[in-house]
């Protein structure tokens, strides 16, 4: 085996052991290979070395280091997967907490659950408005109700009760909500950042440490939560009034 073999294959076990940070299987099949293929050359070379011209001895040393590094990665690949899961059931333990509770989460599809006959929306308005309005459509895309908005420059929060403009009960589901705010001149005002509230009924560990809570139809990401209430911290809102029926 030359120092050509033995520098490739150790750039082989180098390139795996950087994948094996993210403890994934393709990382692990790559370094059992490798570690495979150095048994091979190995046995292979003292099989057929020339008795009168034996492998340096120096040169077999560095084979038997490069060998052992590769198991070593091996060892360590195994037990990073260990700490993945580990991690994953502690952060999923820690999840139940949310079940029950109320958590505030971007929503950049606009999209919310009425929960039983409650919701509570958020946006960001870039200046004070004249007047806000908020057009909330169902799963189909048809109106449903358009609501009075809080109009203050900055973070404005919204509840609804789940009724259009005739008193109407609406079903619990998966609605979405756009904002719609004027200035005295019935110039249109920017907004952003929409938001809404959620009660959580359920939590799942992904694969990334991060979870997914499931709220009315919805999922959402753990990473998208800004705030996390009980029922009785929840933050005050605007009441938001249905002031026209379905459109």
């Amino acid at each position: 085996m030359t120092v050509g073999a033995i520098s490739s294959l150790s750039s082989i076990a180098s390139a795996a052991s950087t994948s094996s940070s993210s403890a994934s299987s393709a990382a692990t099949d790559t370094l059992n290979m490798t570690f495979t293929t150095y048994l091979k050359i190995l046995t292979t070379q003292l099989k057929n070395q020339d008795p009168t011209n034996a492998t340096d001895p120096n040169q077999f040393t560095q084979e038997l280091i490069s060998m052992a590094q590769v198991q070593s990665q091996i060892t360590n690949n195994a037990d990073l997967e260990k700490l993945v899961k580990a991690t994953s059931a502690n952060g999923l333990a820690t999840g139940v907490s949310y079940i029950g509770n109320y958590v505030r989460a971007d929503t950049p599809s606009n999209q919310f659950s009425l929960q039983n006959s409650a919701a509570e929306i958020g946006y960001t308005l870039a200046n004070g408005a004249s007047s806000a309005t908020i057009n909330v459509t169902n799963s189909s895309g048809t109106r449903v109700a358009t609501l009075t908005g809080g109009a203050a420059a900055g973070d404005n929060y919204v509840t609804w009760d789940g009724k259009d403009s005739s008193g109407n009960a609406l079903a619990d589901g998966t609605y979405t909500f756009v904002v719609n705010a004027v200035d005295s001149s019935g110039n249109a005002i920017t907004s952003s950042n929409p938001t809404a509230l959620f009660k959580i009924s359920g939590v799942q560990s992904n694969g990334d440490g991060t979870l997914t809570l499931t709220a009315g139809g919805l999922s959402l990401l753990s990473t998208d939560v800004t705030g996390v209430y009980s029922a009785a911290t929840l933050p005050t809102a605007v009441t938001g009034t249905a002031v026209s029926s379905n459109g």
